[in-house]
């Protein structure tokens, strides 16, 4: 299935991860964040920027406070716990 973000506003809540990761490089970050409930895991892999100087206009915007504006059922200390399993 090749999603789009038109099918992401026009369903919201709709898609499992396993199909948003799959259509992963077809997606606005903007418009799944706004539409999709999402995991921490997947927001961590595929929206959050931790690399400031990579370059990328949006670097700044891709934060945990963003990605929590959007997806209200997830916590920071869930970002936290995770971040941190990462980095070890």
């Amino acid at each position: 299935m090749n999603l789009t973000d038109d099918q992401l506003l026009a369903n919201p809540n709709k898609f499992p991860i396993n199909i948003l990761e799959q259509n992963i490089h077809n997606l606005n970050k903007k418009i799944l964040l706004a539409t999709q409930k999402l995991t921490v895991e997947f927001c961590i892999k595929y929206i959050l920027d931790m690399d400031m100087d990579n370059g990328s206009e949006d670097s700044y915007i891709y934060d945990v406070d963003y990605i929590l504006d959007f997806q209200k059922h997830l916590t920071r200390q869930e970002f936290k716990e995770l971040l941190t399993l990462e980095q070890v």
